[in-house]
């Protein structure tokens, strides 16, 4: 499905096209099932669909599209990104073309990530305490809330001091959401 070219270019389940490219067919057919089942649910949907226009997706939901089909821009880049967005929304074509340009920054690899989060460690364990964790993720920078902060932790084994591995939660990170498959 939309993660046809993944495997090809080594890269986990949050990367959907390689740098560089174009959507390929078969992504774009799944990106319109998942812009469509957005933008069906729109008030007023059905009846732009049975007049034979275009379904929109509304410039509030275009965050969502992008971050269900893998992108996790900063607040910065989504911002510059929702710019261009008319405040009536996008079409699907419109929302193609604005994934494309939010999947030119790369993502940070599982490396980069473990690196970012060796940092957090001032105990040099290679292990984090969840509770800072939380604090830190909720508070600082683009802050999380405390539901994705504990979806995130969710499944990630702890040691018996109750901390998590950062090599783990690496993995987890650079993977992608659970029941996401990958190819």
């Amino acid at each position: 499905g939309l993660f046809k070219n993944a495997r090809r270019c080594g890269l986990g389940a949050m990367e959907i096209q390689c740098q560089g490219e174009a959507l390929g067919e078969a992504q774009r057919k799944e990106m319109a099932k998942a812009f469509n089942f957005l933008a069906l649910r729109v008030q007023g949907a059905l009846a732009r669909k049975r007049s034979g226009l275009p379904l929109l997706l509304p410039k509030s939901e275009v965050p969502k599209l992008l971050r269900g089909c893998g992108r996790a821009p900063s607040n910065a880049d989504l911002k510059e990104l929702l710019e261009s967005v008319s405040d009536e929304g996008l079409l699907l074509e419109d929302f193609i073309t604005l994934y494309e340009k939010a999947s030119e920054k790369a993502l940070p690899s599982e490396h980069q990530l473990l690196d970012a989060l060796r940092a957090l460690d001032l105990t040099g364990s290679d292990s984090l305490d969840p509770k800072a964790l939380k604090i830190i993720l909720c508070g600082m920078g683009d802050k999380l809330g405390l539901t994705h902060v504990d979806q995130i932790l969710q499944g990630v084994p702890k040691d018996g001091l109750g901390r998590v591995s950062c090599r783990q939660l690496a993995r987890k990170l650079s993977k992608g959401p659970d029941g996401v498959l990958h190819f």
